[in-house]
């Protein structure tokens, strides 16, 4: 899925109504929590509970990206994979649920409260008993860290300086300054999304002392290497570069549960194809490969091994990049208006899930308060090959034979279109996609890329895009999550954050900032919808469909469960450990 983890939370007042209606879905299948073989369903935040895992045993779980950076905060590190890893070393304030709720980190915090509306005042009263894996407290020392390198170095790579721009100051007080108290200068509703993860101060190399060794730090210090440092119930032991990360208890772990397992480890299989045959042999215990017909098929024919498909905050698109000027809005408008959105789902997704239907809003998913259509009113992906072919026309190009030429007279560019490598559902989207372009004289060439961080980003030759699908993963915060997405460089203080195609709306970035102030949940929801419509009329992304996600594991296994948000399965891996009857 990428994906890729944004820093991602919105007004409290609207993230209390929007968790509540996006549970996640189940849809077809039988099963039950008790069954050995096939898909299961239940409560999503309680299934596959054990109460009293058995201590010991080594569990593999399956990652579909290789690891390239290790700072997540960053925009460069910041796929799912990556934060699936970071979920059990580095802590977060709060976590995100299966059922789409936010819960405070009890384990870390004690208590996470508004003390003060004006100026708006949270405190943190962090557990005593919570230090990094060296003996050293937890503290405020690791907030204005995230913070310092989030909003005031204009050098640091960072996903996301929502939040960390509207703060005035950070100060600990109390034993060990653990008691965090954080001013604002001005509104911000959605700090429940802020401080996560933590990363340890203390362990910053080199020591940040100017804004130069800040970034180098950041950039660096936290990203090139593995960290050596946990705050969290698992360490790494060690790495294998693209093949695997391995994971030991935390001997100064804090919290109130675990860890259970002897290892964890987190092995690489960047070819999807590769992961079924491994959860069958038992190489590997867990996997959460993208849904295809097919595996669905085989996991019902495995021995041992249930399975999780939900809906969640995960939706597959269409992205151009528009630092490719070729790509001019009218070009846009055609082969959004080309690609047929129904042929696409019905080719791929539905072969697993007949009920997934095309997405048509960027914003929120259907049954958040918000959600409508702001897609089809536009004609994108409705397949309409004369409309496009009308739109190119009046803008003054022409098609002679199978080349579309440019209103300079010269031949349109070829698009290189990329998708994860081994992922066969996005590689017929992208067919679908080039054959769509073709009917207007554009050709695309299919690419598959080993690095979708690095694709994005454009960093080398060998990781270039034009057009390039992939999944956001969301938490439940909808304007603190699209405003990383949507807002230009200069809104992000020159950062682009996960604007990968660098689009640029000045109404947007307007819209954007006062869904990120505005207390009136109604509002609120009113500015994202705006935002919405803009993107669909620049025709910058296209969004596909909600997407199922998939989690399969070995039945010996308690206390692993989907968790369909940027969080993932590992939201809860202190709990995970062998069944009390396993052998």
């Amino acid at each position: 899925m990428l994906g890729k983890r944004t820093g991602v939370r919105t007004a409290v007042g609207l993230a209390a109504l929007a968790l509540v209606a996006a549970a996640c879905g189940s849809g077809g299948g039988g099963g039950s929590s008790n069954a050995t073989q096939g898909r299961i369903k239940g409560d999503p935040n309680t299934i596959n509970s054990v109460a009293n895992p058995k201590k010991g045993g080594t569990l593999t779980y399956s990652l579909e990206k290789t690891i390239d950076n290790w700072n997540i905060l960053t925009s460069a590190g910041n796929t799912f994979e990556t934060a699936e890893v970071i979920d059990a070393i580095y802590p977060s304030t709060f976590i995100a649920q299966p059922d789409l709720s936010v819960k405070m980190n009890s384990d870390l915090l004690e208590s996470a409260k508004v003390t003060n509306k004006n100026p708006q005042t949270v405190v943190y009263q962090i557990n005593p008993k919570a230090v990094w894996s060296d003996g050293v407290p937890i503290n405020a020392d690791d907030f204005k860290y995230v913070w310092e390198a989030s909003a005031n170095c204009k050098d640091c790579d960072v996903a996301s300086s929502v939040g960390y721009t509207s703060i005035k100051s950070i100060t600990g007080s109390g034993t060990n300054n653990q008691t965090v108290t954080v001013v604002f200068s001005k509104p911000f509703s959605d700090w429940q999304y802020m401080f996560g993860p933590l990363l340890p101060a203390h362990a910053a190399t080199p020591k940040p002392v100017d804004e130069k060794t800040l970034a180098d730090s950041w950039n660096h210090g936290f990203a090139d290497s593995p960290p050596r440092i946990s705050g969290g119930p698992y360490m790494i032991s060690s790495f294998q570069k693209d093949q695997s990360v391995t994971l030991v208890p935390n001997p100064k772990w804090y919290g109130a549960k675990g860890p259970y397992l002897d290892k964890l480890v987190f092995r690489m299989i960047t070819d999807a194809t590769q992961e079924p045959p491994a959860l069958q042999n038992d190489e590997i215990d867990a996997m959460y490969p993208q849904p295809e017909i097919d595996l669905i098929r085989t996991l019902n024919n495995m021995k041992n091994v249930v399975y999780q498909e939900d809906l969640g905050l995960v939706y597959e698109h269409f992205d151009f990049n528009l630092e490719n000027k070729a790509l001019t809005l009218p070009v846009r408008q055609a082969l959004f208006t080309a690609v047929d959105r129904d042929q696409i789902l019905n080719a791929t997704v539905k072969q697993v899930d007949p009920d997934v239907k095309p997405l048509n809003n960027r914003m929120f998913v259907p049954g958040q308060p918000g959600y409508q259509d702001n897609v089809t009113k536009y004609g994108l992906g409705s397949g309409d090959v004369a409309k496009a072919k009308d739109i190119l026309t009046k803008a003054g190009y022409k098609i002679q034979g199978d080349q579309l030429i440019q209103p300079d007279g010269k031949p349109f560019p070829t698009l290189t279109m990329q998708y994860t490598v081994g992922n066969q559902i996005r590689q017929t989207e992208c067919q679908m996609f080039a054959a769509a372009a073709k009917q207007l004289g554009i050709k695309v060439n299919v690419q598959s890329t080993d690095s979708l961080g690095k694709t994005l980003t454009n960093a080398d030759a060998q990781h270039h895009f034009d057009v390039v699908v992939f999944a956001w993963v969301a938490t439940p915060f909808p304007a603190s999550g699209n405003a990383p997405l949507y807002e230009s460089a200069q809104a992000q203080g020159g950062d682009w954050g996960g604007n990968y195609g660098h689009w640029t709306n000045a109404q947007a970035d307007k819209l954007l900032e006062d869904a990120l102030v505005n207390l009136d949940p109604s509002q609120v929801r009113k500015d994202l919808n705006e935002v919405d419509q803009l993107v669909s009329q620049d025709a910058y992304t296209l969004p596909l469909y909600q997407k199922p996600t998939i989690l399969a594991y070995n039945v010996k296994w308690g206390n692993i469960r989907d968790n369909a948000t940027s969080v993932g399965p590992p939201y809860n891996v202190q709990e995970w450990g062998l069944k009390p009857s396993a052998q």
